[in-house]
């Protein structure tokens, strides 16, 4: 059995409200366990002092050497550092500890993910937690991304820039026209001070609820001549709006902060979560491909874990559950308590 320490950034306890080890501990065994490294009995969370970890141990006959569990810990939203407990040949729990070296896999710096301010912004390291948990329970390693990512109400693209971070094309729907707006002109700004190359299509509409961006960036010239760009679509639009050029199970991952409030469309008011999620899920369904996943974080103010878990269900996703259980909820304030829920699409 190979064991682990692995030490969290601590400041990030304030932020989830003193939640940082049971979020943690949860991204950590769905994103295990999901790509077949199950963690083996508890993960035992640990405050000691400014300190808090998680000790784990993954069995060695499966796939998971220290090279491929620290490059996935390195990819966690939390993760500060690493270490091996004990030798390979040796299982004392009192054994020597190895520090073992751990990284990001990302394409840009995650500036990309952390310069934008601005108020009602989701928390960036639940956002890529989220994207975690979705990419690993979509079948793919979130050390090794890739894909298309979907964020049916995006904002002003925490989750979009975490996918581009990531290597990833993005989609974002929303119906807000500013915050496109805003998201737009950062977007570009962003490039031109990184000097990247990149270029901004945008696509007039009679309709002006569909009104279509299409943002190309390359890492570098090379990428951008061997038409390798990465792209990020915006749609001013509503989530449900089945017409958007969205092409069938073209979505690997669907990662979404859901409305905190009742509102989501000026015309349209959804007393809860639930009717709000039975409206907008089937065409979600119909752009994710089989085998691909949703993450969704929401107000459980608004709707209860069981009452999301059934309109997913009857939408056409499965929700992940993972051995023990698991939950990420933490207050955000006194109007919002927020949990997070991961389904995958039936074939």
């Amino acid at each position: 059995m190979n064991r682990y320490t692995l030490y969290l950034e601590s400041d990030l306890n304030r932020v989830f409200t003193g939640s940082l080890l049971e979020i943690a501990s949860t991204e950590l065994r769905l994103v295990l366990t999901a790509l077949e490294m199950e963690p083996v009995g508890d993960i035992d969370q640990v405050s000691d002092g400014r300190s808090q970890f998680l000790r784990f141990s993954v069995d060695e006959s499966v796939d998971a050497d220290d090279t491929t569990v620290a490059a996935i810990v390195g990819q966690l939203s939390a993760s500060a550092a690493l270490f091996r407990i004990g030798a390979q040949e040796d299982h004392a729990d009192d054994g020597p500890v190895q520090p073992l070296s751990i990284s990001e896999t990302l394409a840009y710096s995650s500036e990309l993910v952390t310069t934008q301010r601005y108020r009602g912004k989701t928390n960036e390291r639940l956002t890529r937690a989220m994207l975690n948990m979705a990419l690993a329970s979509a079948g793919i390693n979130p050390a090794e991304p890739t894909g298309t990512l979907l964020d049916p109400m995006c904002g002003r693209g925490t989750s979009l820039n975490w996918a581009v971070a990531y290597g990833m094309s993005a989609i974002g729907i929303e119906p807000d026209r500013s915050s496109l707006d805003h998201y737009g002109s950062f977007l570009e700004t962003w490039a031109k001070r990184q000097r990247l190359p990149h270029k901004m299509h945008k696509f007039a509409n009679k309709d002006s609820l569909k009104r279509h961006r299409t943002f190309e960036v390359s890492p570098n010239r090379a990428a951008q001549k061997a038409d390798e760009a990465q792209t990020v679509d915006t749609f001013n639009a509503d989530g449900a709006d089945e017409s958007l050029h969205i092409k069938n199970g073209s979505v690997d991952v669907i990662v979404s902060d859901l409305p905190y409030g009742i509102q989501h469309q000026g015309s349209a008011r959804e007393s809860d979560t639930s009717e709000l999620l039975e409206r907008v899920l089937p065409a979600w369904h119909q752009w994710a491909r089989p085998g691909g996943s949703i993450c969704l974080a929401w107000n459980l103010k608004r709707a209860g874990r069981r009452d999301v878990s059934r309109v997913l269900a009857v939408a056409g996703f499965e929700p992940v559950t993972v051995t023990g259980g698991h939950t990420m909820r933490h207050k955000v304030d006194s109007t919002i308590d927020r949990d997070v829920i991961v389904a995958v699409k039936r074939n």
